[in-house]
């Protein structure tokens, strides 16, 4: 049997990250310019705090427009993962919560990235185009 597929294998390490006394404008520009869903808030050390979701940023402009923190309108209950977490422990995460995504943190609560549903589904079309190439003839 072999070993299940770690996170690391497939989270993003180039992160755009705001900080909590952020206004929701400088987040929202930031996850336009980057097409993001999701941006994790760290401290001043690095280590996570938090994460704001395109969903967290809409209401935050809907409620004060741009004068609004992101401290106001992040998720701070956040579910982590290590970059040792198997994908599928990591899949049932999303899953189960219904989540977008989640942060990779060391044991020292630093951000070291992010997976993605996204990173989710690239990973499993190369499966499955390994596994059954003739599927990806209609390209």
């Amino acid at each position: 049997m072999t070993p299940a597929m770690k996170v690391e294998t497939l989270m993003s390490t180039a992160l755009v990250t705001v900080r909590e006394a952020d206004s929701i404008g400088t987040a929202d520009l930031e996850m336009k310019l980057g097409s993001l869903r999701h941006i994790p808030v760290v401290d001043e050390k690095g280590n996570l705090i938090g994460v704001l979701s395109a969903r967290d940023v809409l209401a935050g402009l809907a409620r004060g427009k741009k004068k609004v923190r992101v401290g106001d309108c992040m998720t701070r209950q956040v579910i982590t993962v290590t970059p040792e977490t198997p994908v599928p422990a990591a899949i049932d995460l999303l899953l189960e919560n219904q989540f977008g995504c989640l942060p990779v943190v060391g044991s020292d609560g630093h951000l070291l990235g992010i997976v993605t549903e996204t990173d989710f589904l690239r990973a499993a079309r190369q499966l499955v185009s390994e596994a059954e190439p003739s599927l990806w003839e209609w390209r």
